[in-house]
């Protein structure tokens, strides 16, 4: 188990603890539709990777009741030392106290660790390979105490792989029909490979560093492949704030694309997509939206 110095963790003020086991309209008006955990009393902060301004940042911290954070940076290569140093970050941004948990496949069913989760104030979770972070987390009590943790009051956060996570039908990077000179080059049924994940946003699917990379035709397939969803692809240096009251702001320096499927064809695995009518929202910073219960777009810009 890898272990800092007593100094380290003093010179640092955090309580560090390394787990090992080996359309437009008036945004206030109309109902709004549940698209995350029922229920739910907390706030997801959905960073879409790259530069990670202050005032994100800092929005995650004032929305943890306690101002405490759990940091759980497994979808990283090297996580011992990412959760340290974003330990270290998030005392700067205001937090208390920080708690980073290193797991390991067994912890995927450990109650000690689902109550750490459960009774947080605030979870962030750090970039790298949504993939990897799911095989830690698994599909059990871990995620079950995300779901408690978020539906007690929590905010939960995360960036790049952090983000991903979030929805329900998660994008994996991976393709079935991938291109032999770059990837997402084509928009055909059933390219995009998705599976579960934490399920906190349940209708919709997350993208991250979303204008950067230019990844319109990844989420565009998606979107298509699962029409029931809505898609949201995230820049960098941006966030999307789920609120309890079912309002989606963008926080940030970038932009929110928004996506909604119109009417599709529903062909077979590998065939071209063809779909018309497909709503489009580029959404700058202080933009909101809501989803109603008709399931339409209330869409309120910035000025």
């Amino acid at each position: 188990m890898n272990r800092f110095t007593l100094n380290s963790i003093l010179s640092l003020f955090l309580t560090f603890s390394m787990i090992s086991c080996a359309g437009m309209g008036d945004a206030d008006s109309g109902s709004t539709a549940s698209v995350q955990t029922s229920g739910a009393k907390g706030n997801l902060v959905i960073v879409g990777g790259g530069p990670r301004p202050l005032s994100i940042m800092n929005k995650i911290v004032e929305l943890s009741p306690d101002s405490t954070m759990i940091i759980i940076p497994m979808a990283s290569s090297i996580p011992d030392t990412v959760g340290f140093e974003q330990g270290e970050q998030f005392l700067g941004y205001g937090a208390k106290s920080i708690e980073v948990l290193m797991l390991t496949e067994t912890d995927k069913t450990s109650e000690e660790i689902a109550e750490k989760i459960r009774s947080a104030g605030g979870i962030w979770f750090s970039g790298g390979d949504q993939n990897r972070l799911m095989e830690y987390l698994g599909d059990g009590i871990l995620i079950d105490a995300i779901h408690e943790a978020y539906r007690n009051g929590a905010v939960i956060s995360g960036t790049s792989a952090g983000a991903a996570v979030m929805s329900r039908v998660m994008i994996t990077g991976d393709e079935s029909l991938p291109d032999e000179y770059r990837a997402f080059a084509t928009i055909h049924q059933d390219n995009i490979v998705t599976t579960p994940g934490i399920g906190l946003v349940t209708n919709m699917i997350i993208d991250q560093h979303f204008v950067r990379r230019s990844r319109m035709n990844r989420l565009i397939s998606a979107l298509l492949d699962h029409p029931e969803e809505y898609a949201a692809g995230i820049d960098e240096a941006t966030a999307l704030w789920v609120k309890p009251n079912g309002e989606y702001e963008v926080l940030g320096e970038s932009q929110v694309i928004l996506m909604k499927d119109g009417v599709s064809k529903d062909g077979a695995p590998g065939e071209l997509h063809a779909a018309s009518g497909l709503q489009f929202h580029v959404l700058s910073p202080g933009s909101t939206f809501r989803i109603l219960e008709d399931d339409n777009l209330q869409v309120e810009l910035s000025q």
